[in-house]
């Protein structure tokens, strides 16, 4: 049986985490009997750096001068849990890979040496928008702005090449999705567009 996977990406605060979860919840609504590896890359990341390994804490401390991880550092951690994690489940739901375009050859290597049907959904939602929501949603990081500005041209240096590379690739089905709308809305337009 050949497994879906589902990788959300878009912007900080376009809703793709609460999107990942409401999927998740509507596959095993409707076969509960579904096995779903489902993670966060950016919680992964989040609990990867604050562990005791000198990788770790150069990664901190590289982030902590406003600088980006180089590129293998990002893999490592979501092609870790892969490996340790996936045991041939129904489903994949990925939340927040690839952050760069060198992530998405290895991104979609892996499909295929899984053998995935991979639906990349892409919550498009604009600047300002996002910037609401991140301000919304309470995290101490999101309250400051230049942190909220930066994040949002970090987004547009450096993932937007990587939704660009997939959205050319053969290899998976590109599933743009106008995030500003109610989550209700949103979910409903997903929900049809890849026939869950």
């Amino acid at each position: 049986m050949t497994t879906t996977a589902y990788i959300f990406i878009g912007q900080s605060g376009s809703g793709k985490g609460t999107q990942a979860n409401l999927l998740k919840q509507k596959i095993l609504a409707l076969h509960a009997e579904s096995k779903i590896l489902h993670f966060e890359t950016g919680n992964i990341f989040r609990s990867f750096i604050h562990t005791d390994s000198y990788t770790a804490h150069k990664t901190k401390e590289v982030m902590d001068q406003g600088f980006l991880p180089p590129s293998f550092i990002g893999v490592h951690v979501w092609s870790h849990e892969l490996i340790n994690s996936y045991s041939g489940q129904d489903v994949v739901i990925i939340d927040g890979t690839p952050r760069v375009a060198e992530e998405v050859p290895l991104l979609l290597s892996a499909s295929k040496f899984y053998g995935w049907n991979t639906k990349i959904i892409y919550m498009e939602v604009g600047d300002s928008w996002a910037d609401e929501r991140l301000r919304d949603r309470g995290r101490p990081d999101d309250q400051r702005d230049e942190e909220r500005l930066a994040r949002l041209k970090w987004f547009h240096d450096n993932v937007m090449p990587a939704i660009e590379l997939l959205q050319a690739s053969s290899t998976v089905t590109f599933v743009p999705i106008n995030g500003e709308r109610t989550i209700e809305e949103i979910h409903t337009d997903i929900c049809e567009k890849i026939s869950v």
